[in-house]
């Protein structure tokens, strides 16, 4: 420091050669406690007055680095700061302000608190300096000499130099800066450029300070902070550079100070365009592109103007501004852009070649020339690059000084003189413009170069000359390379080659002229063609052989050598062994330059040429062997370059690298002898040979043996060897990291860590560290505690000893011993040196770690690094479940199988008090990491149960630590990333079972949480940036909202919640008005951030400085995580502003409260318009959807009520968060009794939310939010919302399509949303009334026909029974109480019965197209066509009792009439189809609805429905049965003909006791002898069987007594030989019969006794029956054998006595008759198939004891209800019957069985509606017509019959058929077949029928 004493402006070298020996011989060498008084003495040398500017610089720079090193400021040197570096910023030295405000950005950057203040100071200083009118007067001598003026301008320029130092490095600050920083220094940088002073001193000054800040903005600032004022920022360079130049510097008394001011604008113009121009210059007019190459324009005009002028003391000045400008030129990526300008630029820049003699030598070689060639000179790296940058230090005393708003700061000052920049910028902006010229230009300037060279030649400036034109020529070549814009031509090709190659021929040259002229020759080779560049080696090859000088041949080797690194080897191929055989012998020289050119030329095309220089590897090896052996000079150049040789061979044929062979042996004998001379270059590559063999070889050597040989390199004093072996290092890592783990390499990677003091290297080991952790943490999370715990809480010297980390890890290290502080301190005595002796290996046995044994003072630096590294320890264990369970963790333990035991969750206990004692450590900076790592520990563990205390968790032992870092961190005193980082902790403390069941810690705990509520509001940060504090508010309401959901969870899911936390439940409701005042607020601001719904202009945000966009950023990613539980917080239990308990219910506040909140306390109380704001909001959720949810990372407390929704939501994090799942429990919350009631909710509002719904894109196991919510809707709504035709429309989409939804997903909400359309239905008008039936009776039409799956049609068949019997209800309701108008009824059940009548026609159409086997498919369709005519039967029932419940005009009859007989219609087209299996599904539908009619007794009641129905398909059936036998008879239409005969039989028993009796008596008799005349005589087993069937029929009704009369007169009336045939047929009947239940009788088993209670009593009825007929067949034997018997015996049969009295034990009635019916059951026909296909009797049907609606009756309840007798009409019927109605496939059933399968599937027995209504009107069928031809007369009469009971049934006045007058019957007949049918309904219900 004596040598800068005295001297006011010291060489720059000397200054240079000072700060390296601070620097590397003093500050590097100090230990932290010494670096920390070495800065206060420092700090205190500023004080003294002999204290010289450059003394001053020199002690500033060293304290920017030793801040730098420390990270912190010590309280020492803050106590001296003012007086010292502060002070500084007045020096009249220019340099030492400029300094003084480097050291205050380094002071700001470890201590960011001071930023705000040190940039208000300054903004307010310069106020103060311009408004006080100082800077307006005249130079003053002041008493002591100096003058008052300058000292103000120099402390302008210095708090000017300070902001801009300080704007720069703000947006990297942790906490940031305050937004209207940025903004107060623009605005003071315009008054300084636009308002300016008229004192011409001060105004330079001022206008330079201007400029200064202005740079400064607007290349740091985010552009979001100045887009809107970036055309206000462009206009600031209209006024010197768009305005009349004359004019401007007409008024400046001093131009050359003018100059230096425009020099600054051009700068500040410079980074305006790489901030604003460069990222969004798409074309060449770009918008802000033009003003800016207007200015530039202007800046050249200026260039020429005092270029031609000469003025006196101008040159400097120029210089710069030339120099400047040509920077601004250079930084627009497009140089086509400023193509006008190229002229003018170009006679600027070729200045240097037209003058050599006026311009200095230029130094951008360096930096152009490629560093792997360096070690050819002039520029030989060494050890350190500090070193390397004093070494090629060329600076001046005019040099500039270090901008202080970039990024990289000269390494020493002024180290480029004005001259040397200026010449640097003319040729690199030389090549710029050479690129861009075409062939013509390129050879005018490549003249202009060739010309210089040649005429400067013996000229004292011929050297620099010569670099001139290299630098020129490289930058022009690489900038071709860029562009690509065109193709050289061979003459320009050839020029340039004359040139670089007449350069290497002048032997005076430098290396760095040889190597840019190499360099130059290798791009030209890449510019050319392949034809050029081969051309140009076979030259060069030659020219080796024919030249002499050994420095020529040495560059044209290196030319070659560029040439193949430029091209690649790939394409010089075929010349790679003529280029190897020539430089190898000149490897072999005796020249020691030319040896290592040539070698370096061979390393070059071994790199490019890879493969194809393997046959040439094993005689470069011999080379390289050679010239070691022959070396003798030792000359370390050549070993190094042997070294890389070496190296690049090991990249070439790594993978065939033999661990054992010779080569490999030979490699590292090389290797180990150049390295043996302990240099750093050859060290340098004995290490990385190491890392080739690592990287290309792994399996060259063990990981050991590379460790072993890294770690002393580690430790070494040169930083390039540390930095390789770090690298190799990572390396290692990231190839092998299982070997790596046993090799302990942590401890060394903190010990270099601790020591280093370069910047790069310890970037370098932090990231290696990291990333180490995370692989090996997952093994070892022990051995890592350790080391983070030895580091993290060092007090004094430390002993690391790696045994106690040895093995397997598991154990802790607690034996690291502490030695004293004062025996470590004094070690330092006096110099304050630390030891620099290095550590030793002791032994190449010893394991890694356990060898270095140092004692060292831990740095804070590293202190903080392992605090960050334990908070990624949780993390980076990886997700084995062990890991985090303590019952996983000890049996895998105990498990001997398992290979790893080091689990984390068994170090807990260490992880928690490491973190707790982080948490409350003396260092600031580390307690936030402490918290922070709880946190985490909370996230990870806190669902941890604890097995030795069941019911408890794993954390509840560690509570008192986490409250108590809870306490420390939530108070006054606590700075900002503490306090937010104890807010989340104490969130998640308290919304967890962590306290559960103490109530103290809970309400200490929500006390602390709750203390700063009150000044939340006003909490602010002058010295950080506004999103502190607004993230510092944001954690504090997010930690109230979830609590408070937390709490909402605990009651909605458990009924005993603990009374802790019931106890915050008061609390909330009476903070809830501050509360939800402040949650609202929030929520506004981030609708402001997020959608920009308010002013920026008027709207005042709670959350301050969001109108910045730095701020809002910053503001958005914290609320992105928290807003959902602000808002689900805001709505839970909240009420209207005035809202009051309805005093009609009675009861007291506190039972009424309970009755409406969940809670039992109202919340928040909403005004009007804050609730329709959270409306808003919502929707506007639900409008947005993912977008807004996409960066969520917060659970979700409180979600929808599951009991109401029917559905569980998820509740994750953002993985399976969606905007539903916010949405939709938030509007459940709103739509509330009570805000209907206070008027907060109209339809208006209702209709919008619903229309949302309906359009949204909500999946299914969301629906059930959107349900419930529906709900609410429907329940709360007044019944005025139903008088609005768009509300009613939008509730009535929503639920069709949830319906829809439901069923094409589950069918679980079902019931759910058939109450609420019950409800809509019930309460909309009549015209949506039915709009809404038909679209639900509509909806399963695409679904039956999209079923697929007997799973699917379930679906249908559960929404139909959960669905339709409502509807129907509704219908009956509408028609009983609205009968006066039922227009719309009638056309909601036409157009019903219309549609199924089309949907069962093509069910039929379907059934014909699939295959005659009944496969899948035709089952699937044949079920589909059952509930098809299950529902026609359904809804001709609904029209009966329709119709009976009002009067009706005959207009009505007539329409009813008609909806009745399209559902007859339909069916009749079913029984008369061709396929014998539609036929056999009809009749059986028809058998089973007559069986449930018998069965529920209704018919006895009031009119049979059945009996009416069936009734108008009598003819049909009569008409079947004649088809049956006219057409070839098979089994399957034997079937058919025998369910006729059932169904028949039932309608018989139907009739009983009614006047219609008669008719179908003699109409079944017919059939019965139609059946029985087409079997006798016939020998057909199949026949035969039918006839006996039929026998038992006939036998079984005579024996009815009202049968046996109607019988009886009717065969009176018949013709004799009619009457005869009949006879006959009963005759034979009844002895048959009567035979056949004789042997039943007397075979049949006696019952099981566990069944025997399970007998019904009509099984001993018909046993009394039968055995009364087997009496009677012995009585009649004789008679039966009288051929006289006749009529007359008929009539003497005793038919009275086989009747049966059957008492019903409900009601006590007599049924007279046994009744025929078939089974009704699934349960029984299951049982039938168990019975190996058996037939039961289906004659004698039991009553049910219920009388319950058939639609309401499911098949398992019909089997609870009735018991039917299934008696067999004969034995083996069913064997012969069981597969007739099915296809010949053996896999195949009945069609019984199928419908009793769709039957399963409909547990209602109701059947179904479909999808969709037909377009068009149906036509109606026409009726069946019988076969043309003679019928027998017998069938005409039967036909006859038919037609009479059709009439019987629906007439009473109709006049009965005459047996003489065949003129009435075929008028009947007639009648019959036209309109008649549809008109007997209308007289068939009346009530005596």
């Amino acid at each position: 420091m004596d040598i800068l004493k005295g001297n006011d402006f010291a060489d720059p070298h000397v200054l240079a050669c000072v700060l390296y020996v601070l620097r590397v011989g003093i500050a590097d060498q100090l230990t932290e406690s010494s670096q920390r008084s070495f800065l206060g003495f420092l700090g205190r040398k500023l004080e003294t007055a002999d204290c010289s500017p450059s003394m001053r610089v020199a002690t500033l720079r060293i304290l920017s680095y030793l801040l730098n090193n420390l990270g912190e400021v010590p309280v020492e040197f803050k106590n001296i700061l003012d007086n010292t570096v502060v002070g500084a910023l007045c020096d009249s030295s220019s340099h030492v302000r400029i300094e003084a405000a480097l050291t205050l950005r380094a002071l700001a950057k470890v201590d960011p608190s001071c930023v705000g203040g040190l940039i208000s100071y300054g903004v307010t200083t310069l106020h103060a300096l311009r408004e006080s009118g100082s800077l307006e007067k005249v130079m003053l001598v002041s008493e002591f000499g100096g003058t008052n003026l300058n000292l103000e301008l120099n402390s302008l320029h210095g708090q000017a130099t300070l902001l801009a130092a300080l704007v720069s490095i703000s947006p990297k600050l942790l906490l940031g800066y305050p937004a209207r920083l940025p903004q107060s220094v623009f605005e003071v940088s315009k008054k300084m450029l636009s308002s300016f002073s008229r004192n011409p001193l001060a105004a330079i000054v001022e206008k330079e300070a201007g400029w200064l800040l202005l740079a400064s903005l607007v290349a740091n600032m985010p552009k979001e902070e100045l887009e809107d004022q970036v055309f206000d920022v462009l206009l600031l360079w209209a006024g010197p550079f768009a305005g009349n130049p004359e004019s401007y510097f007409r008024q400046a008394q001093d131009l050359a100070a003018e100059l230096y001011v425009l020099s600054a604008a051009v700068e500040a113009l410079t980074a305006f365009i790489r901030s604003f121009v460069c990222p969004t210059v798409a074309a060449i007019n770009g918008v802000l592109l033009q003003p800016v190459l207007a200015y530039l324009s202007g800046a050249l005009f200026y260039i020429s103007f005092f270029s031609s002028k000469q003025l006196p003391n101008m040159k400097s000045a120029l210089a710069l501004f030339t120099a400047r400008t040509l920077m601004a030129y250079q930084s627009i990526p497009n140089p086509m852009a400023y193509e006008t300008d190229h002229q003018q630029i170009i006679e600027i820049c070729t200045s240097p070649f037209s003058d050599p003699s006026g311009y200095e030598e230029s130094s951008s070689l360096r930096t152009l020339l490629d560093k792997k060639d360096a070690c050819l000179g002039p520029w030989v790296p060494g050890s350190d690059w500090y070193e390397d940058e004093l070494r090629a230090f060329d600076g001046g005393k005019d040099g500039l000084m270090p901008c202080v708003w970039d990024d990289d700061i000269c390494i020493f000052p002024r180290s480029e003189s004005i001259s040397k920049m200026l010449v640097n910028q003319m040729l690199l902006c030389f090549g710029t413009m050479f690129a861009t010229q075409d062939n013509g230009g390129k050879l005018m300037l490549l003249n202009k170069v060739d010309q210089c060279i040649k005429n400067s030649k013996k000229q004292p400036w011929h050297v620099a000359s010569v670099t001139n034109a290299c630098v020129g020529m490289l930058a022009g070549l690489k900038s071709l390379l860029a562009l690509r814009n065109q193709t050289l031509t061979v003459e320009v090709l050839s020029t340039i080659q004359s040139i670089f190659q007449g350069i290497l021929a002048e032997s005076e040259n430098f290396p760095a002229q040889r190597r840019a002229s190499c360099e130059g020759l290798g791009l030209l080779a890449r510019l050319g063609n392949d034809i050029f560049t081969a051309k140009l080696t076979r030259s060069l090859l030659g020219e080796i052989v024919a030249a002499t000088d050994p420095c020529y041949i040495a560059s044209i080797a290196l030319s070659l050598g560029c040439i193949y690194r430029s091209a690649g080897g790939i394409a010089l191929t075929t010349l790679v062994t003529s280029a190897v055989r020539s430089i190898s012998l000149l490897a072999k020289s005796s020249n020691a330059s030319l040896q290592l050119w040539a070698l370096h030329s061979l390393l070059l095309i071994i790199e490019a040429a890879g493969l194809s220089y393997v046959p040439q590897i094993q005689a470069t090896l011999f080379l390289a062997m050679e010239i070691i052996m022959a070396e003798e000079s030792g000359l370390v150049d050549l070993r190094q370059e042997i070294g890389r040789l070496i190296n690049a061979i090991v990249a070439v044929v790594g993978p065939e690298l033999a661990p054992r062979s010779t080569f490999f042996s030979r490699c590292k004998s090389v290797i180990a002898e150049i390295s043996s001379c302990q240099e750093t270059s050859t060290v340098l590559e004995s290490v990385r040979f190491t890392q080739q063999l690592v990287l290309f070889a792994p399996q060259a050597a063990s990981v050991f043996s590379h460790v072993q040989n890294l770690l002393p390199t580690l430790y070494s004093r040169q930083p390039i060897l540390r930095h390789l072996a770090v690298s190799t290092l990572r390396h290692l890592i990231e190839k092998d990291p299982v070997a790596m783990i046993d090799t302990n390499i942590e401890e060394n990677l903190f010990s270099l860590l601790d020591e280093e003091t370069d910047s790069e290297i310890v970037n370098l080991v932090c990231s290696t560290i990291t990333q180490w952790l995370h692989i090996s943490c997952v093994s070892c999370p022990s051995r890592w505690m350790n080391i983070l715990y030895n580091k993290v809480l060092a007090t004094s010297a430390r002993r690391i000893a790696s045994e106690n980390y040895s093995g397997s890890g598991n154990n802790k290290s607690n034996g690291a011993s502490e030695g004293d502080a004062a025996s470590y301190f004094g070690e330092d005595d006096e110099d304050m040196i630390a030891s620099s002796k290095g550590e030793k290996i002791h032994g190449s046995t010893s394991t890694f770690g356990s060898v270095y044994k140092r004692e060292n003072h831990i740095r804070y630096r590293t202190r903080l690094f392992a605090a960050e590294c334990l908070s990624y320890l949780p993390t980076a264990v990886g997700s084995n479940p062990a890991h985090f369970d303590i019952s996983l963790a000890r049996s895998s333990v105990t498990d001997e199988h398992n290979l790893s035991t080091d689990w984390l969750v068994l170090h807990l206990q260490e992880l928690v008090s490491l973190s707790y004692q982080i948490s409350t450590s003396q260092f600031e900076g580390m307690q936030s990491i402490g918290v922070r790592v709880l946190s985490i520990i909370m996230d990870k563990f806190g669902s941890t149960s604890d097995p030795d205390l069941p019911g408890h968790l794993l954390l509840e032992q560690y509570q008192a630590q986490l409250v108590s870092a809870v306490r420390s961190a939530i108070s006054t005193s606590s700075g900002p990333l503490l306090l937010e980082a104890g807010l989340e902790l104490a969130t998640k403390i308290v919304t967890s079972r962590i306290i559960s069941g103490d109530q103290v810690a809970l309400s200490r705990m929500y006390a602390l949480i709750s203390r700063p509520l009150d000044e939340v509001k006003d909490l602010y940060y002058p010295s950080f940036a506004e999103w502190i504090a607004c993230k510092i508010k944001i954690r504090l309401l997010a930690a109230h909202a979830s609590i408070k959901n937390y709490v909402y969870q605990l009651l909605k899911e458990q009924e005993d919640i603990p009374h802790e936390y019931l106890q915050l439940v008061p609390l909330f409701s009476s903070s809830s008005t501050i509360l939800g005042k402040y949650w609202i607020s929030i929520l506004k601001d981030y609708t402001y951030i997020c959608f920009g719904l308010h002013s920026k202009f008027y709207y005042t945000p709670f959350l301050d400085g969001i109108q910045f966009a730095v701020v809002s950023v910053e503001v958005k990613k914290c609320l992105d995580e928290v807003w959902p539980l602000i808002l689900q917080a805001t709505v839970l239990d909240a009420v209207p502003a005035k809202f009051k308990t309805d005093d009609s219910l009675k009861l007291s506040d506190e039972d009424s409260n309970k009755i409406m909140f969940l809670s039992g306390h109202s919340m928040v109380r909403l005004e009007a318009i804050e609730f329709h704001f959270l409306w808003g909001l919502s929707q506007l959720i639900m409008f947005q959807g993912q977008q807004l949810v996409s960066d969520m990372q917060v659970k979700m407390f409180f979600a929808a009520d599951e009991k109401r929704s029917g559905v569980s939501v998820p509740q994750g994090t953002r993985d399976s968060m969606t905007s539903c799942d916010i949405a939709l429990p938030v509007l459940q919350s709103l739509v509330n009794e009570y805000f209907f009631n206070h008027g907060f909710l109209s339809s208006e509002l209702c209709t919008e939310l619903l229309q949302l719904l309906v359009y949204s894109h909500i999946a299914y196991s969301r629906s059930g939010l959107v349900i419930s919510l529906l709900s609410q809707i429907v329940q709360f709504c007044p019944d005025a919302f139903f008088e609005s035709e768009d509300f009613t429309t939008s509730i009535t989409e929503l639920c069709i399509k949830y319906l829809t939804v439901t069923f094409q997903s589950g069918q679980d909400l079902l019931v759910d949303l058939s109450a609420i359309a019950k409800k809509i239905a019930y309460k909309t008008k009549q015209k949506t009334k039915w709009k809404l039936i038909l679209a639900i009776v509509s909806l399963p039409h695409q679904w039956y026909i999209g079923a697929s799956t007997d799973l699917s049609l379930s679906k249908v068949a559960y929404f139909l029974q959960s669905i339709v019997p409502s509807l129907k209800d509704l219908l009956r309701y509408d028609a009983e109480h609205n009968s006066d108008d039922n227009t719309l009824l009638k056309t909601v059940l036409g157009t019903w019965a219309r549609m199924l009548a089309t949907l069962s026609g093509d069910c039929i159409k379907r059934i014909l197209i699939v295959d005659n086997r009944i496969n899948e498919s035709c089952k699937l369709l044949m079920k589909i066509l059952v509930f098809y005519l299950e529902e026609t039967i359904s809804l001709a029932r609904l029209v009966h009792e329709i119709k009976l419940l009002g009067q009706n005009s005959a207009i009505d009859d007539i329409i009813w009439i008609s909806i009745f007989k399209s559902c007859t219609n339909c069916i009749s087209d079913i029984i008369l189809n061709n396929n014998i299996q539609v036929q056999a599904l009809g009749l059986h539908v028809l058998k089973t609805n007559a069986q449930r009619e018998l069965a529920e007794g209704s018919h006895q009641k009031n009119q049979s429905f059945i009996l009416i129905f069936t009734g108008e398909l009598l003819g049909n059936l009569f008409f079947l049965i004649q088809r049956t036998w006219k057409e070839d008879v098979s089994r399957e239409s034997l079937a058919v003909s025998e369910d006729c005969l059932k169904l028949l039989f039932l309608i018989h028993t139907l009739a009983q006791a009614r006047e219609c009796q008669r008719h179908i008596t003699v109409l079944l008799l017919e059939a019965l002898y139609l059946v029985f005349s087409q079997c006798s005589g016939c020998h057909s087993q199949e026949l035969n069987e039918v006839n006996t069937t039929t026998k038992r029929m006939v036998s079984r009704l005579v024996q009815i007594p009202s049968a046996a009369t109607h019988i009886r007169d009717s065969m009176l009336e018949m013709p004799v030989l009619k009457r005869q045939q009949f006879q006959d047929m009963i005759r034979a009947s009844i002895g048959q019969g009567q035979m056949k239940m004789h042997d039943k009788l007397n075979i049949q088993p006696a019952p099981n006794a566990e069944n025997k209670s399970k007998v019904q009593a009509s099984h001993f009825r018909q046993a009394k029956v039968d055995k009364h007929d087997d009496n009677e067949e012995h009585n009649d034997d004789a008679q039966d054998e009288d051929e006289d018997d006749d009529w007359d015996a008929f009539q003497s049969f005793p038919a009275n006595t086989a009747s049966v009295s059957a008492i019903d034990s409900r009601d006590g009635k007599t049924i007279s008759e046994p009744a025929l019916c078939d089974e009704p059951s699934t349960v029984n026909n299951h049982l039938l198939n168990q019975n190996n296909g058996h037939d039961h009797d289906l004659l004698q049907p039991n009553v049910c004891e219920q009388d319950n609606d058939a639609q309401d009756v499911s098949p398992g309840q019909t089997k609870e209800m009735m018991s039917l007798n299934m008696e067999e009409f004969e034995e083996g019927s069913s064997t012969r019957y069981s597969n007739e109605r099915v296809a010949e496939d053996t896999s195949d059933r009945s069609c019984q069985d199928l419908y009793h399968e769709s039957s399963e599937v409909n547990e209602d027995s109701t059947s179904t509606v479909h999808n969709s209504l037909p377009s068009t009107e149906l036509c109606k069928d026409e009726e069946p017509t019988m076969e043309k031809g003679k019928a027998v007369q017998f069938e005409v009469e039967a036909t006859d019959k038919a037609s009479d009971v059709c009439i019987e049934m629906h007439h009473d006045a109709m006049p009965a058929a005459s047996e003489d007058t065949e003129r009435n019957k075929s008028s009947q007949r007639q009648f019959y077949e036209g309109e008649v049918q549809s008109v007997c309904l209308d007289h068939g219900d009346d009530s005596d029928e």
